[in-house]
């Protein structure tokens, strides 16, 4: 069985939808555990280093810092440029694929460094940001107060004449349903589960996000599964949004981040006490295809949770 599954699993392309650790750190991790392509976040609505109750009053520093935080993903991409490639259309992954190299999307997870005008993501745009999701823990000028403001709106519009994933990733109800309203392409959550199993998500936000043609990229960290997470928790979600709302509406979303210094900091300030995922790094990715030809899913299937529905939605969204 681990055989027919490795063979699957390398057939495959593999995408992690929402990603914090270090490129150049992960390439080999990536390789290992047959993984094509994973969306690097630049940024974050938090100041890391500051910690997660100084950020929250913070009104500066943004954009500075989300542009600190491209020039460095771009610098390490490019400094391993035999072994990856920047995202910026589909192709790219099929690409790197074909190559065997890995391909890494740029995403944003919070909009703050918009410091209320587009122009940013304008530029961001042009220099390779693919993806971005509008909120993080704290308000920001897109959803000030639980609804999406006007600005957001402006936001979700110009994501979708650019081509830019919308990820509605942590965000209030009442602004969740604003997006899925007013989206005219995939809307995606790419990191997040199924409330009905664990928490996050119910199933009419489900097969909201899902009749936009979107989404859920299964998180597995310990606050979204349970103490002790399993891939078989991963299955278990996987296999309720299948039953719930379509194969095709669901991918891995993973969100692995530094686990000491200031990134454990931030996690015990939001009430963590130990830092674990569903599988413990990129190189142990197979475990999670095993799991599914375990219990019984087709190589088809297997490949749209993989990497196949990630990739559709980004060719509606960016095209090319």
């Amino acid at each position: 069985m681990e055989c027919v599954a490795d063979a699957i699993h390398r057939r495959g392309t593999v995408v992690v939808a929402h990603d914090h650790r270090p490129i150049g750190e992960d390439l080999p991790l990536m390789a290992e555990g047959g993984v094509t392509a994973k969306v690097f976040q630049i940024t974050l609505d938090v100041d890391v280093d500051a910690g997660y109750q100084a950020s929250r009053y913070q009104t500066e520093g943004w954009l500075r810092s989300a542009a600190r935080g491209l020039e460095n993903a771009l610098s390490e991409i490019e400094r391993h440029c035999p072994d990856c490639i920047l995202v910026k259309k589909p192709g790219d992954i099929r690409q790197a694929k074909a190559e065997g190299r890995a391909a890494i999307m740029l995403g944003a997870e919070g909009a703050r460094w918009l410091e209320g005008t587009l122009e940013p993501l304008r530029l961001f745009h042009r220099l390779g940001l693919r993806e971005l999701q509008l909120t993080w823990a704290f308000p920001n000028p897109l959803v000030p107060d639980g609804r999406l403001s006007r600005f957001g709106a402006e936001v979700v519009a110009e994501c979708e004449k650019l081509g830019i994933l919308v990820d509605v990733t942590h965000i209030p109800k009442g602004a969740f349903y604003d997006v899925i309203r007013s989206a005219q392409r995939p809307v995606i959550v790419s990191h997040g589960t199924a409330k009905s199993l664990t928490k996050d998500l119910d199933d009419d936000q489900l097969r909201a996000l899902a009749s936009t043609g979107g989404l859920l990229g299964v998180h597995f960290y310990i606050t979204y599964l349970n103490p002790t997470p399993t891939p078989e928790d991963i299955f278990r979600q996987i296999d309720y949004v299948a039953e719930l709302v379509g194969i095709d509406h669901v991918a891995l979303g993973v969100d692995f981040f530094p686990t000491e210094g200031a990134w454990r900091e931030l996690q015990v300030a939001q009430g963590a006490s130990d830092l674990r995922w569903a599988v413990n790094d990129m190189s142990e990715m197979p475990k999670i295809t095993e799991c599914l030809v375990e219990h019984g899913y087709s190589e088809v299937d297997i490949h749209k949770v993989l990497g196949g529905n990630f990739l559709r939605v980004c060719q509606e969204v960016f095209g090319g």
